[in-house]
Order: C-alpha cells, then structure tokens, then sequence
C-alpha cells in the first residue's frame, strides 16, 4: 500500500506544474455546462454563501447576499487569472441572452485577490472572489455558471462553477415523506409540491413552468422536468409516488487532518515526507446493519488547521488514503468516493481499487487539511447509475437537506426565470 501511495504522490507531483492539455471550446448557445475543474493545478475549489463553507451555492435577487469562490493554484507564481458569468437556462445549458441583459457591469473581470502560502511543505497560491462586487450585478434571476481562467490562455478554462440567482416571486409548499409505495417504504423520500402563481401570470403551466428538485449538493441525481398532477387557478400541485422519490441514502461519512502533529478522528497512522501521508482506519459498509445517526454535514468539507490560525494559506496538503474493507462486488462497475471533497463529481482519480492482499478496496487523494464528509458510490456497468445503496445502504431515516427550485420561462426576454427555491429536510423527522 505504502508503495502505491509513493507512485502516486510522485505522479501527481509532476503533474501540479503541468497545464492540462485540453482545449475547451468557446462556450455556445445550447451548450451544457457542469462543476468542473479543468487544470491539474487547482485544487480545494469552493463556491458557497458568504459566511458558511456548507450550503448550496445560491442567493436572492437585489439581496446583500453574496457567493465565495476561492481555490488553491500549485504554480507557485501569481497569474493574472480573469473570470466570466454565463447565464444558463434551467437545464443548465447556455442561454441566449446577452452578457449586458443580465450582468449590470463587466461580465469579465481580473481575480485581484490572491496570498501565498506559508510554511507549507506543498506551496501554492490561495486566490478569493466576491460574487457580486464592485464591478457588476446580476440583472436577471436564474441558473449561472462562473468560468475562471488565465488571461494569456482564456481558450483553456480552469474551473467552472453552477450556482442560482433566485426572485422571490413564487409561494411554494413543499414537504418530505417516507415514500408511500411499498417498494419503497422504507428506502425512500418522497417529496411533494405545490407552487402559487399569486402575483405572476404564465401562458402555458405544462410547457413554461419547470420544477427542479436537488438532493443536498448532487448534481447527478436531480429530478427535473415534471409536469403536474394537477392545474389549478393560479396553483401548480406535483403529487406524486414514484416520480418525486429519492433513494434516500445513509449519512456521510467524516474524517479530521486538521493536524499531522497528533493522530485526530479516523486517523489510523501518519507517514511524514515530502507531503505527508494520513491512513485512515478502514471504512466497513453500512448496509446490512441497522440504520444509527449520527450528525453530518450534508457531504461537505471545511479547511481548517489545528496549530495555525489561517486555513485559507498556512494548511497544507496531505495525502489521504481511504479503505473499504469489503470483498470483490458481484456485478461489475466502478466505486467512487465521492462528495464535495471531489466537487460533486466521479473522478477518475477517486475510483477505488481492489487490493486482494489488504482485502479492501483503496484510493489516495491529495486534500488539504480540514475536516472532511464523503461518501461511496458505486455505478454499476450495467445502468451507470451512482448509488450508496451497494455500500451503505438506504434507510429512509437518513437526514437530507432537499432544495426545490421553479422556474417560469420569459416570453419577452427568452429565458428561464428563477421565481422561487425552498429547502427542506428530513432533519428530525424519523
């Protein structure tokens, strides 16, 4: 194991100072954009509210709200990075709105600010973005999504972020239930809707309205495009069994290298180098016991350092080593660990491996301290459908966070209007 670790640490550290060769395209019309990050060097990239590390990225209208953007840059030297906005329609693909109909200011502007790291063994410079500031405002309400990238290079994207603007327009009920089929009883949320179009007019309900419905932060696993079971004035109900349910999942898992001086929860040994090497006790799957809660949150992380007062620049980057004791899966397909840790994503480099002598199945990945949520997927080669059902189970106790965003496409301007958002949860309830 110590000898996997070693090659990748020494793969990955050759790769920091390297620029992905990928060209990306010019964002078009029509084109769907997700959360990623395009260059090796990035690291740590978090977009969420002002003031907290651990909610969905999005804010109201004229509000004084405002959205972080901060990440880690491995070349060690200042770039003169730029960032743009693009407005989306509601399924995220590029709207035809111009950037001077929903930007008031400049839809491009510099990153100004950036420090250094300090006292690391990992150096790197830690770069900050308010959004709005002082040089634009958002106009219009809707999906977004932030591209940064280096303004010698702009055909070559680093990062791409969703987040929502949202016009409080719209009354919305919502709640969540154990689902009411049988199948499901006892592995599923249903969520139930009513939206009121009090104060607002629309042509068509069936054709211009569109419910979107999040599970936490995943993006995979969204439900979007229902129509409603029932129209009436001024009132759109979605009442449905199985249309409207999540698996509902089991809790995330956490782990603490918030300092590589003493051993902290789920810490098991820590190797010293060049970049140190945290091992953390192996994870056993959930699934065949009985659910047990304990608090979590919501599969996000927060960067933090136990001896130093600044996480954003004096925490380091540690390798984390991950094991699931477990025997081979039966049918074929790909685990992942999975979270905001690897921004919502399944990446390659968080697919798990099957080591027959340790008997588990293991990964690194190169995380900067803090205190971290994550889970496991599994995505079978047969559906290519992530699920935490194969490892831990769905237990329809789990605590979930669920976030219901309505959009009203606009006639006169040819966009997706964000009118409304409500978050529920599962918190208490079982």
């Amino acid at each position: 194991m110590k000898v996997k670790v070693v090659f990748k640490v020494l793969s990955v550290l050759v790769l920091l100072f390297i620029q992905s060769s990928k060209a990306q395209p010019e964002w078009e019309s029509g084109q769907v954009l997700s959360d990623s990050v395009y260059s090796v060097k990035f690291k740590t990239c978090m977009l969420t509210p002002v003031g907290s590390l651990i909610d969905f990225p999005v804010i109201a209208l004229n509000s004084n709200e405002q959205l972080l953007l901060q990440f880690d840059d491995f070349d060690f030297d200042s770039r003169d990075y730029m960032y743009s906005i693009s407005h989306c329609n509601a399924d995220w693909s590029i709207s035809d709105l111009h950037s001077s109909e929903f930007i008031d200011g400049f839809p491009e502007n510099y990153i100004q600010e950036y420090e250094f790291s300090f006292n690391t063994k990992l150096s790197y410079v830690h770069y900050d973005l308010i959004l709005p500031n002082n040089d634009f405002r958002f106009k219009k309400s809707g999906n977004y999504v932030i591209t940064v990238y280096d303004a010698d290079q702009p055909q070559f994207p680093m990062l791409t972020k969703r987040f929502m603007v949202y016009d409080e327009q719209l009354l919305i009920e919502a709640k969540v239930q154990q689902a009411t089929l049988a199948k499901g009883r006892y592995t599923d949320h249903e969520i139930d809707v009513t939206v009121n179009f009090t104060n607002v007019d629309y042509v068509n309900p069936i054709q211009d309205v569109y419910l979107a419905i999040y599970q936490g932060h995943r993006w995979d696993n969204a439900i979007t495009g229902l129509q409603p079971s029932f129209v009436e004035q001024k009132k759109l109900v979605y009442d449905f069994e199985e249309e409207s349910s999540f698996a509902a999942g089991n809790e995330y898992r956490f782990f603490d290298t918030k300092s590589v001086r003493f051993y902290t929860e789920r810490v098991q040994k820590i190797i010293r180098d060049s970049a140190d090497v945290v091992l953390l006790y192996p994870d056993y799957p959930w699934s065949a016991n009985a659910y047990s809660f304990y608090p979590d949150i919501e599969g996000y992380y927060v960067p933090n350092i136990m001896e130093k007062s600044d996480a954003r620049t004096e925490a380091d980057y540690v390798w984390v080593n991950f094991c699931l004791k477990q025997k081979p899966f039966v049918d074929k397909g790909d685990l992942y660990i999975y979270g905001a840790l690897t921004d919502w994503n399944l990446l390659e480099e968080a697919k798990l491996y099957y080591d027959e002598r340790m008997g588990c199945y293991e990964t690194s990945l190169l995380l900067k301290q803090g205190y971290y949520n994550y889970t496991y997927l599994f995505v079978p080669e047969e559906t290519k459908i992530p699920t935490q059902a194969a490892v831990d189970g769905d237990f329809f106790q789990t605590a979930q966070d669920y976030f219901v965003f309505v959009y009203l496409y606009d006639y006169n301007y040819g966009y997706d209007r964000l009118l409304g958002m409500r978050k529920i949860s599962t918190k208490g309830m079982f």
